[in-house]
């Protein structure tokens, strides 16, 4: 009796080894087809930049739908040769800004248009700018003493010093001030804790004061500050809110490298600066009680300036100097029939 065999399919009497050869050959064909539809010089990118370029952005793209956006974009980068200046050119620069760019003016006018509070302002940044200690003294009791030229920018602003804020609070990051959590009840999923404070607040201004707590990290990450700062002050800016960038006054990272980043985009993005950290260089301990937290005279709130011995120390130096800046910002910008004239009056005192 015969029997029958049944055939083995055709393929599996190829040989194993030409099996290889087929599939080597396929993997170049593909691999020169990806060549060929990328760019000629990405093919020579080393490995090292390949995984850099690939790293992942902490929430630089805000959701939009939430919050109106008005049309004015950041300032695109220029295509001329930038002056090469000096690495610590920063350290030079006036501590209250002493002109505004069109640029600012642009960015203000878009904000009163898409009915931003031009007496409001937001305060971003970590427990050196929190209640009671930064501004909220101006809401309250104070003393300016021969600074009383600047009553009428209090009087302008009164109600946004003593406003707490979400975005001002112990440990504070860039990157955490890009994040969706932390926030209120008032604002929905879709907003970033920036995006929050702003939909709360609806300011014209916006005094950015970060980098103490990246500093930390910079020297292992040292691209993410400068990364998130850029999303902060773009969404700010297409917000129509006039971010003020501001100086730190500790050097947390070692090497005093994110100062001169915060003073680059600020000239980049043609927006006012408060160098913060010149004023704070002839205080004692440089403004500082130890490696980051500033000192003060007399403690919360920190706004009382009837001894110059009070702005010998960093709360006091920073409370006078930021309501310097907003005075500055107030004249430029603010229609000139709602600024308040300076009456003479006597100062509020510091008893309750």
């Amino acid at each position: 009796m015969f029997k029958i065999r049944s055939e083995k399919p055709y393929f599996k009497k190829i040989p194993f080894v030409l099996l290889i050869l087929l599939s080597i050959n396929l993997l170049i064909i593909s691999g020169c087809q990806k060549t060929a539809s990328g760019s000629a010089s990405s093919s020579q990118t080393p490995i090292t930049q390949q995984v850099a370029t690939t790293e992942m952005v902490v929430a630089t793209d805000p959701p939009t739908q939430n919050i109106e956006t008005a049309t004015i974009t950041a300032t695109p980068p220029s295509t001329s040769t930038p002056t090469e200046l000096p690495p610590d050119y920063w350290k030079d620069l006036p501590v209250i800004p002493t002109e505004i760019s069109d640029r600012v003016r642009e960015i203000y006018q878009t904000g009163q248009e898409m009915g931003r509070n031009p007496r409001r302002f937001t305060k971003v940044g970590d427990c050196n700018s929190q209640h009671p200690d930064f501004l909220s003294g101006f809401d309250h009791v104070y003393y300016l003493g021969k600074y009383s030229y600047l009553q009428p920018a209090i009087d302008y602003f009164k109600g946004s010093f003593g406003i707490l804020s979400q975005t001002t609070n112990p440990g504070m990051n860039t990157a955490r001030v890009l994040s969706y959590l932390w926030k209120t009840e008032d604002c929905p999923s879709t907003d970033t804790l920036l995006e929050c404070q702003y939909r709360v607040d609806n300011p014209s201004f916006s005094i950015i004061m970060l980098g103490t707590n990246d500093g930390y990290y910079h020297q292992a990450n040292p691209e993410s500050f400068e990364r998130n700062m850029r999303a902060i002050i773009e969404r700010t800016i297409e917000l129509g809110i006039v971010p003020i960038l501001a100086t730190k006054v500790d050097n947390n990272e070692g090497d005093q490298s994110i100062n001169p980043l915060i003073a680059h985009l600020a000239a980049e993005y043609e927006i006012p600066l408060w160098n913060f950290w010149r004023a704070a260089q002839p205080l004692a301990n440089g403004g500082l009680r130890d490696h980051e937290h500033l000192n003060s005279g007399s403690g919360p709130p920190a706004t009382d300036f009837r001894m110059d011995i009070s702005l010998s120390y960093g709360k006091e130096m920073k409370n006078l100097t930021a309501l310097q800046v907003l005075d500055f910002l107030m004249r430029e910008l603010a229609d000139p029939e709602t600024i308040p004239t300076l009456a003479v009056t006597a100062e509020p005192t510091l008893e309750p």
